[in-house]
């Protein structure tokens, strides 16, 4: 059994970038998830990453800003080629009897996702980049308590 980490590393990374990222109007809004983001534990941290990188794909494809069609088929190229790096890279470290190291993948995700709310957000304005949306269901993904 893994041991669980509380706040949920992931959220803090999804945090981090939005705070390095956003401008300072979008930072705002995550005051008023402080609390609930603290409660977050790593348990679904794995969901909550690729939840972000499925979110990644579908905004940057939805969206009506100068992107191709093809930079989404190119995005999920990337995102195979890092989790193929990823699983390797796993492999290597548990052989050495080293922890989860397809950590790093997910971070890229979750850093993939801000990024793309960014250019949504400046190319269309902010109420359209939804970051805040993908935050509340990160939040959401804990395991129920029996």
């Amino acid at each position: 059994m893994t041991k669980t980490f509380s706040p949920s590393p992931i959220v803090g990374v999804f945090v981090r970038a939005v705070q390095a990222k956003l401008p300072a109007t979008q930072q705002e809004k995550l005051k008023a998830h402080r609390v609930t983001i603290k409660k977050t534990t790593s348990a679904e941290d794995g969901r909550r990453a690729r939840h972000c990188a499925r979110w990644a794909i579908q905004v940057a494809g939805d969206k009506e800003f100068p992107h191709p069609e093809w930079h989404k088929i190119k995005e999920l190229h990337e995102l195979w080629k890092d989790l193929v790096f990823g699983v390797k890279f796993a492999d290597n470290l548990y052989r050495q009897e080293k922890a989860e190291p397809v950590k790093d993948v997910e971070i890229e995700w979750v850093e993939d996702a801000v990024n793309v709310a960014k250019i949504v957000g400046e190319q269309l304005g902010w109420e359209h980049a939804l970051w805040k949306d993908l935050l509340l269901d990160l939040i959401k993904m804990e395991p129920a308590t029996p």
